[in-house]
């Protein structure tokens, strides 16, 4: 492990280093405060600090307290080490933020153990950091898991009624436009019947990969259920959901499938947000309306809501 050796006196310098070394700790050396807080500005400096008191530049108990305000994730054990031992001292050094106080002249032996006290307490800081991440990254897992269509990767029914939902708001908020796009392939059973589901798999996560690409980045394209699938649309009015309901069917119509020797083609129904007229509700059952009159006008074509 990685120690700082800050001390004025050579002497003492010399002869920390020395014992240091021949006790397996790979050491870094500053001959006052001022370099000792450089080498602690570093990136990769070391946790494990040992500074004398007294120093020219930055005295020590000053150090420690600029290391306490400036730390994050990753806390530094320190020893103050000093000639001066009496109590108030002591106390100071304390109450500065220091973990622990050795006198001078020290004991070799008692200063292997309390530096061993302090590589067994930033040992296990970084093992409860270690396992802080890997529980902070399970918990985004989970929570996207919960949020996202397992098969296609995109957003679920229930991430897309929470953000559904922030942005009717947003947009009564601001009187701004909303609009939605309803997608259902056409034929889609005849994929699963004749060629299977893993054919019909991979027609759904085509489809979903087509439209991503095709959206705006801050657009949100959930998987409906089944062969459905639904387009949030913010900041867009009917004519400019229509144009990309539009490109999106000729997009479809156009792409080739290489589990099935099938041409797929969507059915899309789109409506705009009647501001103050409508609930949420309300224009979920219009640009399905309109999707069900697509699906009897013919399939693959746009209808807009009425």
């Amino acid at each position: 492990m990685k120690v700082l050796i800050a001390d004025d006196d050579p002497t003492s310098r010399l002869l920390l280093e020395s014992l240091l070394k021949k006790w397996g700790y790979e050491v870094t050396v500053a001959r006052d405060g001022t370099e000792a807080w450089q080498i602690l500005c570093r990136t990769d400096h070391p946790l494990l600090v040992i500074l004398d008191w007294m120093m020219p530049g930055i005295e020590g108990p000053e150090i420690v307290g600029r290391l306490r305000q400036s730390e994050g994730s990753s806390p530094h054990y320190v020893i103050i080490i000093t000639s001066n031992d009496n109590e108030d001292a002591i106390v100071h050094a304390l109450n500065a933020g220091a973990d622990d106080f050795v006198a001078k002249p020290f004991n070799p032996s008692e200063l292997q153990a309390r530096l061993a006290v302090g590589f067994r307490v930033n040992q296990l800081h970084m093992a409860l950091v270690d396992k802080m991440q890997k529980l902070q990254q399970a918990t985004d897992t989970i929570s996207r898991l919960a949020r996202t269509d397992e098969l296609t990767d995109l957003h679920n029914r229930r991430s897309f009624n929470e953000n559904f939902t922030l942005a009717v708001s947003t947009a009564q908020r601001y009187n701004l436009p909303l609009s939605l796009i309803s997608i259902d392939l056409d034929h889609f059973k005849r994929v699963n019947d004749t060629y299977g589901h893993r054919a019909g798999d991979q027609v759904l996560q085509l489809c979903a990969s087509l439209l991503l690409e095709m959206v705006r980045g801050n657009d949100i394209v959930a998987r409906w259920g089944g062969e459905e699938f639904i387009i949030l649309l913010s900041h867009t009015d009917l004519s400019a959901a229509v144009s990309l309901a539009e490109r999106l069917r000729i997009v479809f119509e156009q792409s080739p499938v290489t589990a099935c020797p099938y041409s797929f083609t969507a059915s899309f129904g789109v409506a705009q947000f009647k501001q103050e007229l409508e609930t949420e509700e309300d224009l979920i059952r219009r640009v399905d309306d309109a999707l069900y009159r697509a699906k009897n006008q013919g399939r693959n074509c746009v209808v807009m809501a009425e």
